[in-house]
């Protein structure tokens, strides 16, 4: 974080967080046809047990005019880890993927991960989703998270986005693992004034919408991909067959109305929760700071060493609790809004054919 960090007004080291240097910037994640097929088909292999899958991505980032693009080549799935497998099998089926990669010349850099996901469900406080991509973006600054929905895909729609943490993130979330999981507290949560009344900010505390950036996607096909492509829909035999995109016309929304609006309130519940939690174990460190002290004897403790001992509690949690609810608002006002489109089309469809 060294490369973050800057003086503020009054001589002091500061952290300037949201800062996007060369090393991590990123401006478009490009991804092979195959690939994407590879990920909808482990996906929905995965759907009749209810398993959510995941895998990584092998790759490249190419930065040219200043712009950089990393472009995904290949991936592979990953096995399901029971609880009487290690870390240490998973690591040894990794190398040897990679090395069957190398053999048959195909890209061997591992660029990321993908994963699917129900309704958000990448989103849940404990989902392995944070750990995972800190890890890699630790160790792989460009590396990207692919996610992938099966149950929206049906509706005519690929749901696939890329995600990475925010710099501001990674830079907080590495405060919160060197402290023994007690960063997030209410203080990371609100921005630091100055103490001379000016009103300027020397800190912004983290939301919501500074956990995880949206990174632009498109989708490559080599030129015989795109060939086959077009023989398929305008001069093939199979042209005729490919009724796909009338998918897209689904009037159906309610189902995916009601189970979205069932896990907002359940998310709303969950922050409830979460907030009653977190006052209650605030309410306990402070009393038992003032208890230690009032009892101690000798030298009095500093406020540094009783914060130390009795830290706040973590908001962690429920900062991506409300970062959830965040996205289901955003998807049910996204979704009704298509579906209103599709509504008024079909009115104006059926009064021209009427009159």
């Amino acid at each position: 974080t060294s490369d973050l960090q800057s003086l503020n007004p009054s001589g002091e080291r500061m952290a300037q967080y949201g800062v996007a240097t060369a090393a991590t910037k990123l401006d478009c994640v490009q991804i092979d046809g195959l690939v994407v097929l590879k990920i909808m088909k482990h996906c929905r292999d995965e759907m009749i047990s209810n398993q959510l899958v995941s895998g990584q991505l092998l790759g490249m980032d190419i930065t040219f005019a200043s712009t950089t693009t990393l472009e995904v080549t290949s991936c592979f799935p990953m096995p399901h880890t029971g609880e009487d497998e290690n870390a240490e099998d998973t690591d040894v089926y990794v190398t040897e993927m990679l090395r069957c990669m190398r053999e048959v010349n195909v890209d061997n850099n591992t660029v990321g991960w993908y994963q699917s996901t129900f309704m958000n469900s990448w989103l849940e406080a404990d989902s392995p989703t944070i750990a995972t991509q800190y890890q890699f973006q630790d160790s792989v600054p460009k590396s990207v998270c692919l996610v992938y929905d099966p149950v929206r895909t049906q509706s005519g729609n690929v749901y696939l986005k890329a995600y990475r943490l925010t710099d501001k993130f990674m830079v907080k979330y590495k405060h919160h693992l060197e402290n023994g999981q007690h960063g997030f507290t209410e203080a990371d949560l609100k921005p630091k004034y100055r103490d001379d009344y000016s009103g300027k900010i020397l800190e912004e505390g983290i939301s919501t919408d500074e956990i995880f950036e949206e990174v632009p996607i498109r989708i490559h096909n080599s030129a015989l991909v795109s060939a086959m492509l077009y023989d398929w829909v305008c001069e093939g035999t199979m042209g005729a067959n490919m009724d796909c995109d009338f998918e897209r016309l689904d009037l159906s929304s309610r189902p995916f109305l009601d189970k979205s609006m069932e896990l907002l309130v359940d998310g709303v519940e969950l922050l409830r929760q979460d907030q009653d939690r977190a006052e209650f174990k605030k309410r306990d460190a402070e009393r038992k700071r003032r208890d230690y002290k009032r009892n101690s004897r000798g030298e009095e403790a500093s406020r540094e060493e009783l914060q130390r001992l009795f830290p706040d509690p973590s908001r962690l949690e429920g900062l991506l609790i409300a970062h959830q609810v965040e996205r289901y608002c955003d998807d049910i006002a996204k979704f009704a809004g298509q579906s209103f489109s599709k509504l008024y089309l079909v009115k104006g469809m059926q009064d021209g054919t009427n009159n």
